[in-house]
């Protein structure tokens, strides 16, 4: 099935005001110019090829600034066909790019027309996917349990949130989907996703709580799911806990919170399904130098075993090939 990355570089020259933990690593970046973290050029090559070798053809949307970043590295050669017309085109709307740094990807997504994938560039997926997971109206990552900093109640919108009115029938405490991962089979559904999206970031200058950003969008794709009773598969019937205490087997008799809980009756068989999402692993990156170093390196020898050296190339690259040859010497 036809799969698309997003790549919006116009976040990035507003790094100095992005919110959320996940992106210390590119504040902390000092170029003038586009650039991106090791891990993140590499994650998104393994990606890609992962994409094309076990499930299909792949496209990427971004701008010229992303193109002309991306060819230092070859990574236009990973994809079947690219994209810079209609990014360019959106960075010259009013769209806030550090508070609503997804919204080009969900602006890509609206410019589809017929069923397709979209995938993050840090979503690894390592199995070809069976049919049964790429069926039904709507297939996202996984649910979360909305829980801490970025969800809200009611009474946060009516107190934070100027220029729309809370959404009718919106349940604050419903399961949220990942949207690391979706398959729209259904189109209704994104164009309902995308009419919410595009109310809820038209802000007319009105400041927002950084909360806001995960609805607009995650949260608002869940409530169109809700509201329109649409049939929604997931990648695992594992649900993430937003805000844990990473809790594991050790410590549950004392009742501390872990990541991932089953429901009841969940289908085991998409255990079998091997994937990655980086994201979270990404939060841990910023207060961790050692541990995204070794991460980077991961990412550089899986490339590696799976034929791609030529794309390694790179004099940024030269630290992540000794450790590899001094690995395998």
């Amino acid at each position: 099935m036809r799969a698309i990355h997003v790549n919006w570089t116009k976040p990035f020259f507003h790094r100095d005001r992005l919110r959320g933990h996940g992106f210390n690593t590119t504040r902390e970046l000092k170029s003038e110019t586009y650039d991106q973290p090791d891990y993140q050029i590499l994650y998104t090559m393994l990606s890609s090829v992962y994409w094309k070798e076990l499930n299909g053809p792949i496209k990427l949307y971004t701008d010229s600034v992303g193109l002309a970043f991306y060819q230092q590295f070859r990574i236009p050669e990973l994809y079947d066909e690219i994209d810079i017309n209609f990014l360019n085109g959106y960075s010259k709307t009013d769209v806030d790019p550090a508070h609503f740094w997804t919204s080009g990807k969900i602006k890509c997504l609206a410019n589809q027309a017929s069923p397709f994938v979209f995938l993050d560039q840090d979503m690894i997926i390592r199995s070809k996917l069976p049919d049964s997971v790429l069926k039904s109206d709507l297939t996202v990552t996984h649910w979360e349990i909305p829980r801490g900093y970025y969800y809200f109640n009611e009474d946060d919108w009516k107190k934070d949130i100027s220029h729309i009115e809370f959404p009718e029938g919106y349940q604050c405490f419903d399961w949220s989907p990942n949207t690391s991962f979706l398959v729209f089979n259904n189109m209704k559904i994104l164009r309902e996703y995308h009419d919410w999206h595009r109310k809820l970031v038209n802000t007319n200058g009105a400041d927002t709580p950084e909360w806001f950003w995960l609805l607009t969008d995650q949260g608002i794709l869940g409530h169109v799911i809700r509201q329109g009773d649409y049939k929604t598969n997931t990648l695992t019937d594992k649900i993430y806990l937003a805000d844990s205490n990473y809790g594991n087997e050790t410590t549950r008799y004392k009742g501390r919170a872990e990541n991932w809980y089953y429901p009841m009756n969940p289908d085991y068989s998409k255990e079998s399904i091997e994937w990655e999402h980086v994201w979270i692993d990404k939060i841990h990156y910023g207060w961790l130098p050692d541990y995204k170093q070794k991460q980077t390196q991961r990412f550089f020898d899986e490339l590696i075993h799976l034929g791609y050296s030529e794309y390694l190339q790179h004099a940024r690259f030269a630290k992540y090939w000794d450790e590899y040859r001094s690995k395998n010497s």
